[in-house]
Parts: C-alpha cells; sequence; structure tokens
C-alpha cells in the first residue's frame, strides 16, 4: 500500500463486538433488513483499533512478505517514544538490506552497492498498514465486513474483508491479532482474485520498549554514496497540472517538490489516496522519447507514463492498471498556467 521507495514492503492495522446490546440491536437491525451498516461499523472500529496499535505499540518481529511469487523475510522493530514512531527493517536474505524510519526521514542502506538512498518527510507512515485518521469515508468506496478468526503466528486474529464498490481499486483482507490488535497478516487481492501481495508475521512480540542500539542502522557506511531526496511542500495554487479524470473517492492528499541529489534536478510529486490506496503522480523535465503508452508492473504496483510536451508524466500505485491509465489520461497542462 506506497512511497514508492526501494523496497516495497508492505504494510498493515482492529475491537470486540460488544456482546449483549449489540447483539439485541443487530437482531432487531435484521428484522428491519438493515444489518449492513451495523456489522460494517463494527468491521470500522476492529480498522481504527488496529491503526491506533501499529502506531503507539512496542513491537518486534519476523515478517514474511510475498510479492511476485518471490517471498523475502525482514526483522521488524518498532517503537513509540515522546509522540515520535521509529521503525527499523532488516532484511533476511539477498539482496540485504536495511530500512530506517522515523517522522522525519526514511534511510535505506544497500550494503551490496554501497549506497544510502535517503528521503525527508517521507509520504508513507509506516511499513504496515497506513490508514488516515477518518475511517468512516472508507466505507463510500468499500464494503467492509468482519469474516471467521485464525490462528496467525500462533495468535488468535479476526478476519477483516474489505471488497471494493468499483473496479478501481484491490480487494484486501487483514487478519488482526485479538490480543494486541496489530495486523498479523494482510492480503492485496488483484483483478483475478489472485493474491498479488502478501504480508504476513511468522513471530511476533510485545515489547516494552525496545533498546536504542536495535533501532539504529548497523550497517557501515564506510565508502558508501548518499542520495539525498529533499522534499519540498509547494502551495497548491502553483499547481499548473490539472486532473480531469481521477476516480471517485481519491483525493489530493498532497503536492510537493523532490530535490535528488548530485544532480539538484526537481521532480513534482502529486498524491492521491482513498484511505487505502494511494496514487503518486510524478512530473519531469524530460527530452528523451518514450513508447508511447508505456506500462510496467511490480507485484500490485501498476505504473503508465507519457510525454507532454518537454515533461514525462508517470503514475504508479497500488491499484489496477486501468486506474493509472484513466489518471494518467487526464493529467493536462492547465492554460492559464501553462507558461508559468
Amino acid at each position: 500500500m506506497v512511497s514508492h521507495f526501494a523496497i516495497s514492503v508492505g504494510m498493515v492495522r482492529m475491537r470486540r463486538v460488544l456482546a449483549w446490546q449489540i447483539c439485541l440491536m443487530m437482531f432487531a437491525a435484521e428484522a428491519l433488513g438493515g444489518t449492513g451498516d451495523l456489522r460494517q461499523g463494527d468491521a470500522i472500529r476492529w480498522l481504527m483499533d488496529m491503526r491506533q496499535a501499529v502506531i503507539h505499540l512496542d513491537y518486534r518481529g519476523i515478517v514474511a512478505y510475498l510479492k511476485d511469487k518471490h517471498v523475502e523475510s525482514f526483522q521488524l522493530f518498532h517503537v513509540y517514544t515522546e509522540g515520535v514512531e521509529h521503525e527499523r527493517l532488516v532484511s533476511m536474505n539477498s539482496p540485504l538490506r536495511e530500512v530506517v524510519r522515523n517522522s522525519e526521514k526514511v534511510a535505506c542502506y544497500f550494503p551490496d552497492t554501497k549506497t544510502v538512498f535517503v528521503e525527508n518527510k517521507p509520504a508513507r507512515r509506516s511499513v504496515l498498514l497506513d490508514l488516515p485518521e477518518d475511517l468512516k469515508q472508507l466505507s463510500r468506496h468499500y464494503d467492509i465486513k468482519l469474516q471467521a478468526k485464525e490462528y496467525v503466528a500462533q495468535r488468535l486474529s479476526q478476519i477483516i474483508s474489505i471488497e471494493p464498490r468499483d473496479n478501481f481499486r484491490y480487494a484486501r483482507r487483514i487478519w488482526v491479532d485479538l490480543e494486541s490488535k496489530l495486523p498479523l497478516k494482510f492480503e492485496l487481492i488483484g483483478e483475478n482474485d489472485q493474491t498479488v501481495e502478501q504480508m504476513i508475521f511468522t513471530s511476533l512480540s510485545i515489547e516494552n520498549g525496545i533498546p536504542e542500539s536495535e533501532l539504529n542502522a548497523s550497517t557501515k557506511v564506510d565508502a558508501f554514496t548518499w542520495q539525498v531526496n529533499r522534499r519540498e511542500s509547494m502551495p497548491l495554487e502553483s499547481l499548473k497540472w490539472g486532473l480531469r479524470s481521477v476516480p471517485d473517492g481519491f483525493q489530493m492528499i498532497s503536492y510537493t517538490r523532490l530535490i535528488r541529489t548530485p544532480t539538484e534536478h526537481p521532480v513534482e510529486h502529486i498524491l492521491l489516496s482513498d484511505g487505502f490506496s494511494s496514487v503518486s503522480i510524478y512530473v519531469d523535465e524530460f527530452e528523451g522519447d518514450i513508447v508511447k503508452g508505456y506500462q510496467k508492473k511490480i507485484g500490485a504496483i501498476n505504473a503508465h507514463s507519457r510525454k507532454i510536451g518537454r515533461y514525462l508524466v508517470t503514475v504508479m500505485g497500488d491499484v489496477p492498471a486501468r486506474t493509472v491509465q484513466v489518471i494518467t489520461g487526464g493529467v493536462h497542462l492547465q492554460v492559464n498556467k501553462a507558461d508559468d
């Protein structure tokens, strides 16, 4: 779910139903033919609890991540202290890499290439599920339901089914730990009902604090090349790009400019999201040629590019191919700002 940084690892975030009173309410609602909203409300409350657990709990575990029929394993460390999240992710198989994140920056270390990528003010909050504060808006575009209970990593979990109401989004399933409310497993379901991405804890331990030494990067960076992306927030009135065909529910979350070292070359970045799915629009001055309607797919991520004058517009996100195609086709230079 995607800053589309060097690794895509994926990511995940929920409460028990009140017993007697809720049962009575559901029976009454069923007699009136209206249980759907109640059940969706229960599922959303689980999502709200999960979001809080992902942010505020201290935990460590082993995470297996499946993408494009390839499985990778990572050690995950997470701490919330003095109002700030700290995360560290360490790969357990080749290619070796390490990610360290807080609210201000994310750094990715690649020992094989002796390279460090740093992004200031990252767009994503977590390597697990990154959910919005207002979850109730999600029900406009997704049918969210509680399903059965299953064990994951020897912990009993509640399954939550998230089905899109149109064909512009992926379906999802989340397994939420009954005790901690952390997401133990997450699946992204493609257009053919096949799992295109999966994240699963194979072990999980809830901690009361984690030593600072386990949150800092262990990679020795002598003779490494550092590439730093600075992210600058841009005023919306300076945006010279219009978006004609964004599917309903996707809203502009941010408009920023990425400055890439060492060239200091700026790239405009427009981030859209519906709460679950995110789409990035990158606009770069580009003098070369590309294949018309260039398209690429990596796991759940689809990308589509086209030239508009001297600009290369690339739209990518954890959405079906048709979604990035529709959004790319609607990107245009606004006439009154075309020469700014």
